[in-house]
Parts: C-alpha cells; sequence; structure tokens
C-alpha cells in the first residue's frame, strides 16, 4: 500500500470526522439534527442552516446507506459510495485549504 493510499483515507478520515462533529455540535447546541427539511422552513439561523447541511451530509450519507443496504443495496451502494466521495472532497478541501498540506 503505497502512500498515495494512506492520503486517500487520511482525506476520507478528516472529512467524516469534521463532519460528524459539526452535525454533533449543532445537535448538542439546537437539539435537532441537521437534515435537509431544515431549509424549508424560515428562521434566524436560516443563514447557518445552509453550510451546517452541507457540511454534515456526508454522515447523514453514510447513515442514510446503512439502512438502505437492508431495503436495496443497490441505492445502499451508491450512497455510501457518494457519502464517502463527499467525506474526500470535504477532507481535501480542509487540509488544503485550513491547514495548508500540500
Amino acid at each position: 500500500m503505497g502512500y498515495h493510499h494512506f492520503a486517500y483515507l487520511f482525506a476520507i478520515a478528516v472529512g467524516l470526522v469534521s463532519s460528524g462533529a459539526i452535525a454533533s455540535l449543532w445537535a448538542v447546541a439546537t437539539n435537532d439534527s441537521p437534515r435537509l427539511a431544515m431549509l424549508t422552513d424560515g428562521s434566524v439561523y436560516s443563514p447557518l442552516r445552509v453550510p451546517l447541511v452541507v457540511l454534515s451530509a456526508p454522515v447523514r450519507l453514510i447513515g442514510s446507506a446503512c439502512w438502505w443496504m437492508f431495503e436495496s443495496p443497490l441505492i445502499g451502494f451508491l450512497l455510501l459510495l457518494a457519502g464517502i466521495a463527499w467525506s474526500f472532497f470535504q477532507g481535501v478541501f480542509i487540509l488544503t485549504q485550513i491547514f495548508g498540506v500540500n
């Protein structure tokens, strides 16, 4: 296993950890879990909800994938792939833009 594979796995892990941390902090602060339906009701927190939903999406996708694996494995696999890809891109963004890793 080359160092490229390690870098890919590290980026995925960073994306998943940051996504879970953001979702958990929002759940602790507001006593409500982040979900897509919360964008439809207007309130004072609406500008905070859009980045929240976008940044917590990998955890939501992978959680939905675990449920869909029993109902329809193809949909579950596609959701799992989407969650991993999203967490990879989020992890790469965090590592390159925030921490300056090249």
